[in-house]
């Protein structure tokens, strides 16, 4: 088991919190926080070395030479912004959870270690909350690492893996005409609205470790005014998968053809994660970057605050859980440097254990 005991670093992660949230960083816009993170949280004698991803955008990623062990998150929130607010035992606040909690403990991870001579990194991208572009740009740039260490909303409690997620688009095409003469035009709602309909009437299997596939239409735009006939229709869907995507995928095109053109903005397959042994962990519905970045070593997920209160309007994370992280990954890193493989549970007593209780 991991000892959770507070240790030197954890009382400063909070106050890095703070600065952190208060930079604003969505989507798109994550350089000033990028540029703190690199000055602020820099190990000495370690390396800010930057990885281009589109033009104006770049991951970063500080170490002290060789990492054996990487922890990454992402540096982008959802918006809007809204500065940090302290209240009771709760920092308030766009990205005090997710995933600005698990930053500022793993900077504070990172920099003991740097002090013990320990191989880490701390890897930052961009782009997590629309598309993953960061996660893509930095998986093209193989690492030597063996494990890598994300840092998602977790409770602090390991996770055993996470559905897949697929992003589609269905854009449906018409011809415009005045809504009084039915016969000028052809509406692209129509036919849009049929397709969502059967995609809604779908029966999904069940996979017996990641659970079921579930669907949410989190987008729908259509037409100009009420009186024009729209010649354009689209929503976006998001499918929380048990099974992998291009099961998934199979089962859309017969229901689009001839109604709507597919796109695929994002997609991951179901993964299973590596957890120390005696961690049972769970199976998450959300995603994260993990799944997109194999050439960065074994992948193992964890972090404080709870996925409930991630995006909300409300934003908020539990101070003590900030605090907890700390000496988490810090006992996490040593472990798996000194033990490697050893110090986890294997995948295959996750899949068996899930399959024994159906």
């Amino acid at each position: 088991m991991i000892d959770r005991m507070s240790r030197g670093n954890a009382g400063r992660a909070i106050d890095l919190l703070v600065e952190l949230v208060a930079i604003p960083s969505v989507t798109g816009d994550e350089t000033a926080l990028l540029d703190f993170v690199a000055q602020r949280c820099k190990p000495p004698g370690w390396t800010a070395e930057w990885m281009d991803v589109a033009p104006g955008r770049r991951n970063l990623f500080l170490h002290g030479g060789s990492a054996t062990v990487v922890f990454m998150t992402h540096a982008d929130t959802v918006p809007p912004f809204s500065p940090p607010r302290r209240k009771g035992d709760a920092l308030y606040g766009r990205g005090s959870c997710d995933a600005k909690a698990s930053l500022a403990a793993m900077a504070m991870a990172a920099d003991e270690l740097a002090t013990e001579g320990a191989q880490v990194g701390l890897l930052v991208l961009v782009g997590e909350e629309r598309g993953s572009d960061g996660a893509l740009a930095a998986n093209r740039r193989p690492h030597a690492a063996h494990f890598l260490v994300g840092g998602e909303p977790t409770g602090n409690r390991f996770v055993a893996g996470c559905k897949g997620a697929l992003r589609v688009a269905a854009t449906a095409r018409g011809v415009a005409g005045h809504s009084s003469q039915p016969e000028s035009g052809r509406s692209a709602v129509l036919p849009l609205l049929d397709f969502l309909g059967d995609l809604s009437a779908l029966a999904w299997p069940e996979d017996p470790v990641f659970g079921k596939t579930t669907m949410n239409i989190g987008v729908l735009e259509a037409g100009v005014a009420p009186n024009v006939i729209a010649e354009r229709a689209r929503a976006e869907i998001l499918l929380r998968t048990g099974v992998p995507v291009d099961s998934v995928l199979e089962r859309l095109g017969p229901l689009a053809k001839g109604r709507v053109e597919l796109s695929v903005p994002y997609q991951s397959n179901p993964i299973l994660f590596l957890r120390p042994r005696g961690e049972q962990g769970e199976v998450v519905s959300f995603a994260c970057d993990l799944p997109l970045l194999p050439a960065w070593g074994e992948p193992i997920l964890v972090g404080p605050g709870s996925i409930l209160d991630a995006h909300a309007e409300e934003e908020k994370v539990d101070l003590e859980q900030v605090e907890a992280a700390v000496p988490l990954y810090v006992e996490l890193a040593l472990g798996l440097l000194a033990r490697g493989e050893e110090y986890l549970e294997p995948r295959r007593a996750f899949m068996e254990r899930s399959r024994r209780d159906l």
